[in-house]
């Protein structure tokens, strides 16, 4: 009887002991779970481009508003979306600076404006992100390389002062991505400066409106929003 008295008490202890390591076990894995988004959005992702803006300290007005206006170097435009992994929130965005257009003004009216954006140039930190981007199962940039965005009604620019100072402007456009042209709104912040006039916007975009599917990560852990944002700052010059 003693011999299975002592038996049955080291049982107990072994008992004890494996479930004090299941315990420990279950904690770690729940901290690990809890950790994972957290070290993804800080130590795999980064943070995030700031969004494009105005550069500050715009010079007052040089020239008339008036006129023929292009495009020029240091413009840029791309895309900023949100994925989220369990409930950790991460944005990502990619630009390129291959933006091309112009504008006309008449009367202090933007009257026409045109201005393309070569989407198989956007890149963003990861590779790997941007060859899917550009795949066809998303952007299909071997067949829709380029982006345009038109000036769909004539927009007064009277508010827009001649001192630098910078005012916002709805702008109503047709957006053509992804082979479908649709009406959207730009909203944007226009500042003369110098010479030129810089234009900083965004445009809302749902995938799904011009036939995207968002990127689907491996195991659809990484669940990318399908609400994304159209980003740009253009300097324009007379020429």
């Amino acid at each position: 009887m003693h011999n299975d008295g002592a038996f049955c008490h080291h049982t107990d202890v072994k008992k004890r002991r494996w479930r004090i390591l299941l315990g420990l076990l279950i904690v770690l894995v729940i901290a690990a779970v809890a950790a994972a988004p957290w070290a993804f959005r800080n130590y795999v992702e980064g943070a995030p481009e700031p969004t494009l803006a105005l550069p500050p300290g715009a010079r007052p007005a040089g020239t008339d508003v008036n006129g023929s206006w292009t495009v020029q170097p240091g413009s840029q435009a791309g895309y900023r979306a949100e994925q989220k992994l369990l409930w950790q929130t991460v944005d990502v965005n990619g630009r390129t600076s291959d933006v091309t257009g112009h504008a006309e003004v008449t009367e202090s009216r933007l009257v026409w404006a045109e201005f393309t954006v070569d989407v198989a140039s956007i890149a963003s930190a990861h590779h790997g992100r941007d060859d899917r981007f550009r795949g066809p199962d998303v952007m299909d940039t071997a067949t829709y390389p380029t982006a345009q965005v038109t000036v769909s009604a004539p927009v007064d620019l009277t508010s827009v002062p001649d001192d630098g100072r910078a005012v916002e402007v709805e702008v109503p456009i047709h957006l053509t991505l992804h082979g479908v042209s649709r009406p959207a709104s730009a909203h944007t912040t226009i500042a003369r400066n110098g010479d030129r006039v810089d234009v900083a916007g965004a445009i809302p975009v749902r995938f799904y409106d011009y036939n995207v599917s968002p990127p689907k990560p491996f195991a659809s852990l990484l669940a990318v929003q399908p609400v994304a944002t159209i980003e740009f700052l253009v300097h324009l010059a007379k020429g």
